[in-house]
């Protein structure tokens, strides 16, 4: 896919329905600065993108202390990576553990949901993939990218009335579902 300025941020689409900023269809919370101080051995999961991609493993951190309820992580909160590998790294995910803390480098974002379908949402933010990519290559540091707030503010997208969204969403989702669930019965093979 290639992009010049404008259509890199002025998302085009055949779908009739009101011109918005991304960020105008949700609340983005972004994770805390964890220092060595607050992990112990046991406890809650601290998630940095490492476990969003790989789930808990052998680096993960845990903590015991608490912090702000807005970076507590219970299941189906959505997250997006922000920072790191353009290709590997920016991406969004529905938390599928119990809790954790967000770190930072993620965004949890909670939709408003009086504008936007939580799911309409998500599967809106995969199909931008593509456009985050090229975001966080255009700013690559070092093998870093970033989408920044600043950038999310200037993504202007169309989003269709909420029945349509719904209505959307109820031929996507079943199809996702079962991804997911192919994706699990291939992991539980290869364990």
């Amino acid at each position: 896919m290639k992009f010049n300025e404008s259509s890199l941020y002025n998302i085009q689409s055949s779908v009739l329905g009101e011109r918005r900023s991304l960020y105008e269809l949700a609340n983005w919370k972004n994770g805390i600065a964890f220092k060595k101080i607050n992990f112990s051995d046991t406890g809650v999961p601290v998630i940095k993108i490492a476990e969003l991609n790989n789930g808990i493993g052998g680096t993960t951190a845990y903590t015991q202390q608490i912090f702000s309820e807005d970076v507590h992580l219970k299941r189906g909160d959505l997250l997006f990576s922000w920072s790191g590998n353009p290709q590997t790294s920016i991406d969004i995910f529905r938390f599928k553990l119990e809790e954790g803390w967000l770190n930072q480098h993620i965004f949890k974002i909670t939709p408003y949901e009086e504008i936007v379908d939580r799911d309409f949402f998500y599967f809106l933010m995969k199909n931008l993939k593509p456009y985050f990519t090229q975001i966080a290559i255009n700013k690559q540091t070092t093998g870093l990218g970033h989408v920044t707030i600043a950038d999310i503010k200037k993504i202007s997208i169309v989003i269709p009335s909420l029945d349509l969204q719904r209505e959307i969403v109820s031929y996507i989702k079943p199809i996702d579902d079962k991804i997911e669930l192919n994706n699990e019965i291939n992991n539980n093979l290869v364990a």
